[in-house]
């Protein structure tokens, strides 16, 4: 086991045993390999980087150095190639990710591994033990810690685990980001955005797909959520933003300074541009503001039958299901019918004869407090939005209100009784009247 560390300033010697250089940095192919073969080295004399020694040349890595198998003048150095990259540039000292404990660290060393002539990196070193070897302080510390019967631990995180954002060689480094970063639960992610820079939220948002990109979005704070789209080039963000739930997206644009909202939304397709807008007139903290326009309406004429034969043809979101409204000709509520009823109901019954008349509602203007209380209250998984007129504009769902209310209250007692604590008792199944 080596270190980058232990083999960077090392001479380099010919086949005559001549040391005409020293080792100023390792070049690795960073394609899809998990762990990547070092193909290169730099010399400290070669500042512009046009004269790489393959490694093909290297006939021994040694604790003393590097040994070439032809002499000095026999060598046919090469440019870095695009994909390749340097180790002590690009690497040693930066910021990658952690794919298994979801978090930003810093490269302190590279772990290197050699099978014969070949070498591979195998780790990066995030761990203080790093930080003492590159001093030279590692063994004097390792003999003290001994003395009191401790030992100095090592931090190595298998390179399989690593994923590499940033840094002046972006195009290349997103191949890893795309492979690691898909397998990580959307939450993670947006907490990853809290510790990226600005440039490496970008690439990030880049490398995952929109609707991805959208569900990690949708999980990140306010403050993050408004400042990735700022940042991204405004195709890109509209194209994020299309694929976030209306309310969502409502909620990120509401944020942004009026130009850049109107920005976004006019490169937005039509349909989901007026949706948005639609809700960008309502105050953030209303049953208005805060409602989803994704929600399933029927026909009261329509049969069991035909209801799940459309629930086929176009499945909803999860949160979309809980319940299935039922409206007249002229868009107002007349009912509601959970899943459970659906399911227990001949395939032949019509809607009418098995939905709920009696509708908890709350209206566009109520506060999203009172919201709050009426889910709890009724142990609803979501409220309907209802005009005065009885024409239903909107859902909200337990999900959402939760989501504003430890934003914006934090996880103690509201007024009126409602306790966070027990923010996931309506997804028992309680029936919405």
């Amino acid at each position: 086991m080596r270190y980058l560390s232990e083999v960077i300033g090392k001479p380099v010697y010919d086949a005559t045993g001549d040391a005409f250089d020293t080792v100023s940095d390792l070049v690795i192919y960073h394609g899809t390999e998990r762990f990547p073969r070092i193909t290169g080295i730099l010399l400290r004399g070669d500042r512009s980087r046009v004269a790489i020694i393959p490694w093909d040349a290297v006939a021994e890595l040694t604790a003393s150095g590097i040994r070439l198998k032809v002499e000095r003048r026999h060598l046919t150095p090469r440019p870095l190639q695009p994909d390749e990259i340097l180790l002590r540039d690009d690497i040693l000292d930066g910021q990658v990710v952690d794919t298994d404990d979801i978090k930003v660290v810093r490269v302190n060393d590279i772990e290197l591994r050699q099978t014969g002539s070949e070498v591979r990196v195998i780790g990066a070193d995030v761990g203080t033990r790093a930080i003492l070897r590159r001093l030279g302080l590692e063994p004097f510390v390792s003999r003290m810690l001994a003395r009191a019967g401790r030992t100095l631990a090592v931090r190595v995180i298998p390179w399989n685990l690593v994923a590499v954002l940033g840094g002046t060689m972006t195009p290349l480094k997103l191949s890893i980001s795309r492979q690691k970063l898909k397998d990580i639960h959307p939450a993670d992610l947006a907490d990853l955005l809290e510790e990226l820079d600005r440039d490496e939220r970008v690439e990030m948002m880049t490398a995952l797909p929109d609707e991805r990109a959208a569900d990690v979005l949708e999980e990140a704070q306010p403050d993050v959520q408004a400042t990735v789209i700022q940042e991204l080039p405004s195709e890109r963000a509209s194209d994020i933003l299309e694929e976030m739930a209306p309310d969502e997206a409502a909620d990120v644009l509401g944020e942004l300074p009026e130009a850049r909202a109107e920005e976004l939304i006019a490169l937005m397709e039509e349909e989901r541009a007026e949706e948005v807008s639609r809700l960008l007139q309502y105050p953030p903290d209303t049953a208005a503001g805060t409602m989803t326009t994704e929600y399933i309406a029927l026909a009261e004429s329509m049969t069991v039958e035909q209801v799940f034969a459309r629930l086929r043809e176009a499945p909803p979101d999860e949160e979309a299901i809980n319940y299935l409204y039922v409206v007249d000709g002229h868009e107002r509520l007349v009912g509601v019918l959970s899943i459970r009823a659906l399911i227990a109901a001949r395939p032949e019954t019509q809607v009418s004869a098995v939905m709920r008349r009696d509708v908890i509602t709350v209206g566009p203007d109520v506060s999203a407090r009172d919201v709050a209380a009426t889910l709890v209250k009724y142990d609803l998984l979501a409220v309907p939005v209802v005009e005065e007129s009885g024409r239903l504009i909107g859902v909200v769902t337990v999900d959402q209100m939760i989501d504003l209310l430890i934003e914006e209250y934090g996880p103690r007692k509201l007024g009126g009784g409602v306790d966070l604590s027990r923010r996931r008792a309506a997804r028992t199944g309680a029936d919405p009247a």
